[in-house]
């Protein structure tokens, strides 16, 4: 009778280690991705946070660089070539024929040299804090309302630069400078729209399902296994090494070689994607270590209760 009462209890403690473990991996997925989602939900829906990621970008030099590269293309594409470089190319370059390519080419590191000097200034600091914020402000508009199309506008950055070149060295060539109307614009428009609203407002409601159900998995594997404390400790310390290994990979893209020609384009893109997710590495190293370290130091506290324990 005993061993027949001792079989049935341990079958029965495998089935509730059976329906723990099953649990615990949901919980240990649904944490990890309620990380990502809290995260990037703050960063896409609240404007403070948005503008607090975007903002410090142009102090980077990576950045800096990138910007005024693109910012030179869009003028030297959008002007009258001949009329900038008549006014920035000595007479010797002016009267070789040279085509509009070539041109453009010369007058290149002229004007970024001074685009450079704006965007490094602190009045472009201010102007790209301003321009993020109304920007992200009115994109969010748009997606709780019913515009046909999406756009995040920062064109007044562009317009803001071409107008501190009328005080710089480019002075005498500034009214011939010009910017496209759309340039710096994001514009999403058709199918897309609708597809990204219902998207955007899921994305909303699914940021505290997600929460919710890492709870609910977290809890019932906990309250059905035979150990729960042990259980519970397992969860968190493999939730904190996943963190750790999130951080790590975070950082993979600074030594990933990114395929484009262009040196300037391959240092902003590294450098926007970790400025980017600079709140999220800190959060997964942060988690990491304090879960890590919560599991490691309850051992070493358990280990040393019982070693002062009198042996019976």
């Amino acid at each position: 009778m005993d061993k027949q009462k001792q079989k049935s209890t341990t079958k029965h403690q495998k089935l509730r280690s059976f329906f723990s473990s099953m649990f615990g991996i949901i919980a240990v997925f649904l944490i990890m991705a309620s990380i990502s989602v809290v995260w990037l939900n703050r960063t896409i829906v609240s404007t403070s946070t948005y503008v607090g990621t975007v903002a410090p970008m142009v102090s980077k030099p990576a950045i800096q660089n990138f910007i005024a590269d693109k910012v030179t293309n869009q003028l030297i594409n959008s002007s009258p070539i001949n009329n900038i470089a008549s006014g920035l190319l000595p007479a010797t370059d002016l009267n070789k024929g040279l085509d509009s390519s070539q041109l453009k080419a010369l007058v290149k590191p002229i004007i970024q040299a001074d685009v450079i000097s704006i965007v490094k200034s602190p009045s472009f600091a201010t102007l790209w804090k301003n321009t993020n914020q109304s920007a992200h402000a009115q994109l969010i508009s748009q997606l709780n309302g019913n515009s046909q199309q999406l756009t995040l506008d920062l064109h007044p950055a562009f317009v803001g630069i071409v107008n501190e070149l009328k005080d710089s060295q480019l002075s005498q060539v500034a009214n011939h400078l010009s910017v496209g109307p759309t340039a710096g614009n994001l514009d999403i428009k058709g199918n897309k729209v609708g597809k990204l609203r219902s998207y955007y407002k899921l994305f909303q409601l699914g940021t505290l399902g997600f929460i919710l159900m890492s709870l609910i998995a977290f809890s019932l594997a906990v309250w059905i296994a035979v150990n729960h404390h042990k259980v519970a400790r397992r969860i968190v310390l493999i939730c904190g090494i996943l963190a750790l290994v999130g951080a790590l990979i975070l950082e993979i893209p600074q030594f990933v070689s990114i395929k484009s020609s262009d040196p300037v384009t391959q240092n902003g893109i590294r450098a926007i994607i970790s400025a980017v997710t600079h709140n999220l590495l800190i959060l997964d190293i942060t988690i990491g270590v304090v879960f890590v370290g919560y599991v490691v130091i309850h051992k070493i506290v358990v280990k040393k209760k019982t070693k002062s324990k009198p042996a019976n």
